[in-house]
């Protein structure tokens, strides 16, 4: 199934290593259950995409970064294929749903970006507006997360170049306490 994917490059370990890495983070079970963010496929797949959002922006410093987002990317929507082939969906029906989430991503991407550029009210209404689309965020869920995502670009800005290259990365921690924030 992922055959193709070996002759894009000599990083594929890296790419599925970060992949994993970004998936695990957004499965946190904080950013859902005092986060505020729907507990279902489209909240997942959202939640995925912010996260993603954050490992591009950091890989696109460098060609061999940029290859190495591109193959990540190439993982991301592998997976996507794959899981959507385990819950029986043919062939025609995960074209056209690879192609919406496809410009899903894209959307989000220009929207998270245009909100990192010009502050937090812009972050926090893209996230309001994507990520909690299916939820009543409280206004104190959406600027945790607004904050979480600052806060972890910024980390992902001090990771080492040649540790992302070997597939190396990590995240900050979820910024809902035990309160419930």
């Amino acid at each position: 199934m992922f055959g193709w994917l070996t002759k894009k490059g000599k990083n594929l370990n890296s790419a599925y290593a970060l992949y994993t890495a970004l998936v695990t983070q957004a499965r946190q079970p904080a950013f859902y259950l005092q986060g505020g963010v729907a507990d279902t496929k489209e909240g997942r797949f959202d939640l995925i995409l912010v996260h993603a959002f954050m490992l591009f922006r950091r890989l696109k410093g460098s060609p061999a970064q940029k290859e190495l987002a591109q193959q990540v990317f190439d993982v991301m929507f592998a997976d996507l294929d794959q899981s959507m082939r385990e819950m029986g969906i043919g062939d025609v029906g995960i074209l056209k749903r690879i192609r919406k989430m496809s410009e899903s991503y894209h959307g989000r991407i220009v929207a998270y970006e245009e909100g990192i550029q010009t502050g937090d009210d812009s972050l926090a209404s893209a996230l309001d507006r994507n990520l909690f689309a299916d939820t009543q965020a409280t206004p104190e869920q959406l600027s945790a997360m607004t904050s979480y995502v600052f806060t972890a670009l910024d980390h992902l800005s001090t990771l080492d170049d040649d540790a992302l290259l070997r597939g190396e990365i990590s995240f900050p921690a979820p910024p809902y306490d035990a309160a419930g924030q």
